[in-house]
C-alpha cells in the first residue's frame, strides 16, 4: 500500500498566502519532480486550474485566478484595469477576465489577458496604485462616462482630485487628458455624478446663470447637489426619474423640511440636462431665480434657438 504524500508545509503555507494556487516553477523551485507533481495530481493533492498552475485547498476562486495572472505573467507582472479596480473596491463585480500587465510576451488564454507595458504595483496580490488604476479604466470612455469614475471615486473619498491630477500629470501619454483635468476640476468643486456635471456644465454655465453651492447643508440639516443660497432655491439631481417606497418617502420629508425654512426645491434627472431640454431647463431655472431676486440675464447657448423653435 503505497503511503499518501502530502505537500511539504512550506509550500502549503505559500499557498494559502497566495489564495489556493501555486506554479509548477513553484513546485519544482521545491525540489518536487514532475513525476511526484503527477503523483499529487493523480491522488487530488492538487489539481489543474490552468496549464502551469495548480489549486490547492479551498481559496477564493476568484483571487486564486487574480494570484494565477501573476504567476503566469512573471517577475514584472501587476494586476491592473478591472482586476485591480475591483480590488480596490472601485469596481463591484469580480471581472470574469484576469488582466495582467508584464513586460513579457504572453498568449492570453481564456480567463486571462496580458498586456506588455511597464506598470509599478503594490499590496497582496500586486496591483497598479488607486490613482493609476483609475486613468487606465477612464481610457476609451465617453465624456459622462469619465465623470462617473471621478465622480465616485472622489465623493467616496477613496482619492482625491489633487492626487489624481498629480498622477496625471506624471504619464506621457493619457487619453482625453484636458478633459479629464476640466472634469476633476468640476468634481473638486461638488459635482459628484455625471448628472450634476451635466447641469453644471450644460445649463448653469452654458446660460450664465449663478453657481450654486455644491454638496452643502441647505437649510442647516440636508446636504443638497446645488444650492442658490441667496435666492432660497435648491436643485435636487436624480437620476431616476422618480423613487419608489423609503427613497420617495425620505425626499418627501426632505423636500417639506426645507419648504418649512423658506427654500424652493426643483427636481431635474437626465431628461433635463442633455441637449435643447438643458436650454429649457435653464430658462425655468433661471426665471425662478429672477423671481427671487437674481437679475440675470439669462444667456442664450448655441442650443437655444433649438429650444425656442
Amino acid at each position: 500500500m503505497k503511503n499518501k504524500m502530502v505537500l511539504h508545509a512550506d509550500l502549503r503555507a505559500l499557498a494559502e498566502a497566495q489564495s489556493g494556487v501555486l506554479s509548477r516553477a513553484q513546485l519544482l523551485g521545491y525540489g518536487l519532480t514532475r513525476r511526484v507533481i503527477a503523483r499529487f495530481l493523480a491522488d487530488g493533492i492538487v489539481d489543474t486550474l490552468t496549464p502551469g498552475i495548480y489549486r490547492v485547498g479551498a481559496g477564493s476562486a476568484w483571487l486564486g485566478r487574480a494570484w494565477a495572472g501573476l504567476l503566469l505573467g512573471g517577475e514584472s507582472s501587476v494586476l491592473g484595469l478591472e482586476t485591480a479596480g475591483h480590488l480596490h473596491g472601485v469596481i463591484k463585480d469580480e471581472p470574469a477576465e484576469i488582466t495582467v500587465f508584464t513586460l513579457d510576451d504572453h498568449v492570453n488564454r481564456l480567463g486571462w489577458r496580458f498586456i506588455r507595458a511597464r506598470r509599478t504595483g503594490s499590496g497582496e496580490p500586486t496591483r497598479t496604485g488607486l490613482e493609476s488604476t483609475v486613468l487606465d479604466l477612464c481610457a476609451g470612455r465617453d465624456e459622462d462616462e469619465l465623470a462617473a469614475v471621478l465622480a465616485d471615486v472622489i465623493s467616496s473619498r477613496r482619492t482625491t482630485a489633487k492626487r489624481l491630477l498629480t498622477e496625471l500629470a506624471g504619464r506621457r501619454r493619457q487619453p482625453s487628458r484636458r478633459l479629464l483635468r476640466d472634469i476633476l476640476g468640476d468634481v473638486e468643486i461638488g459635482a459628484h455624478s455625471a448628472l450634476e456635471r451635466r447641469f453644471l456644465v450644460n445649463v448653469e454655465r452654458a446660460h450664465g446663470l449663478p453657481e450654486a453651492v455644491r454638496q452643502a447643508r441647505a437649510g442647516y440639516r440636508h446636504r443638497a447637489d446645488a444650492w442658490y443660497h441667496e435666492f432660497g432655491v435648491l436643485a435636487e439631481l436624480d437620476s431616476k426619474l422618480h423613487h419608489t417606497g423609503g427613497a420617495a418617502f425620505r425626499d418627501m420629508a426632505r423636500d417639506n423640511d426645507h419648504a418649512l425654512v423658506g427654500l424652493l426645491t426643483l427636481r431635474l434627472g437626465w431628461g433635463d440636462v442633455s441637449g435643447v431640454a438643458a436650454c429649457r431647463t435653464a430658462l425655468m431655472v433661471g426665471q425662478v431665480l429672477m423671481s427671487r431676486g437674481w437679475e440675470g440675464p439669462i444667456q442664450p447657448c448655441d442650443h437655444c434657438r433649438l429650444a425656442i423653435g
